[in-house]
Parts: structure tokens; sequence; C-alpha cells
């Protein structure tokens, strides 16, 4: 029905809460977007996800939308900024393992204790790494950059409990896979 507006005429749609014209935009723009996400992550799952962000957040903000350029530069570069998220956090990620080995390694006396401290080290991160990916990603904004529960609220737009609740419960995750484990 809306294949031959404008995308500034489904803009304006869009801001009126029209699913129609939504639905019109993630036609014209889902599968060109899935691939050039898919080109810059090569993993379907996140890249997926990424798109699915992207069209959640444009019917979010549709309300507060001000697009300068045209709809299609303003998804493309919503897509490029989510990215850039995806491998900030990667990044940051690896960043925290390094420390978690380097802090393993610091601490043995002798080389029993070296084996152990690694054998614990790769069970940590394998746990860590099996936690769902929201919580695991709290967790990691806990733990590796030291942010507060209510910076990590703000910056996620979760609640401050949702937040506690996720750290709570990645830890009893942890301890249970660490207590299997022994």
């Amino acid at each position: 029905m809306y294949s031959n507006y404008s995308d500034q005429q489904l803009l304006n749609l869009l801001r009126a809460d029209n699913v129609a014209a939504f639905n019109a935009i993630y036609e014209r723009y889902s599968k060109p977007l899935y691939l050039y996400i898919l080109s810059k992550l090569e993993t379907g799952e996140i890249s997926k996800d990424v798109l699915q962000d992207l069209f959640v957040s444009l019917w979010e903000k549709r309300k507060q939308l001000h697009i300068s350029e045209s709809l299609k530069s303003y998804l493309y570069q919503s897509a490029r900024h989510k990215v850039i998220d995806i491998y900030r956090k990667n990044t940051s990620y690896r960043k925290y393992l390094q420390q978690l080995i380097e802090h393993f390694d610091a601490q043995p006396e002798n080389i029993t204790e070296a084996v152990d401290y690694k054998a614990k080290n790769q069970e940590i991160l394998e746990a860590i790494n099996h936690l769902p990916g929201r919580m695991k990603e709290i967790f990691m904004l806990s733990r590796l950059e030291h942010q507060s529960i209510e910076q990590i609220a703000q910056r996620l737009g979760l609640s401050q409990q949702t937040v506690k609740n996720q750290i709570t419960k990645a830890l009893k995750i942890l301890r249970s896979h660490q207590d299997l484990r022994s």
C-alpha cells in the first residue's frame, strides 16, 4: 500500500504512529541494511539482533525524529553506530579477559598454583562466556569498567533494580558453576 510513498511521506506517517508506514520502511530497508551489517560483523545472529535494535529504536524515537538527511542515510548511519558499539563492547570484553588472565598469572607462588589458577581462570572465562547476552554485558560493565548500578542503568536504559537483579543472577550462576567444578 505504501510502497510508492517517498521516504519523507513515510516518515511523516511514522511520526503519526502509522504502523503500516513503519512496515513499509522495514520492507524497503531491512534486507540491504542486514547485508550491510552482516558485512561488518560476519555473524548472522548478531547482525539480526543489530537490525532488530535499529528498527525498534526507529519506532521508539519516531516522535522525536528530526532527520536532516535522507531516511536511508539516517538508517545506515544508525547501523554504523550500532556496529561500532558492538566492536567497542567486544574490545572491552577482551580487555577484561586479559586483565583476569594477568591477575591470575601474577598471583601464584609456584608452578602447581599457576596451573590451578590458569584452570580456574579458564573455567571462569567459560562461565562468563555462557551468560545470556544482556546479563554478560551488565556484568562486564560492572566488573570491567567499574560502573555503578546507576551508570549501567542509565547507559542501557534499564531500571536500577533490573541491573541489580542481573548482576546478582550472574554472580549466582558463576558461583554455582564454580561449585559444580569443585
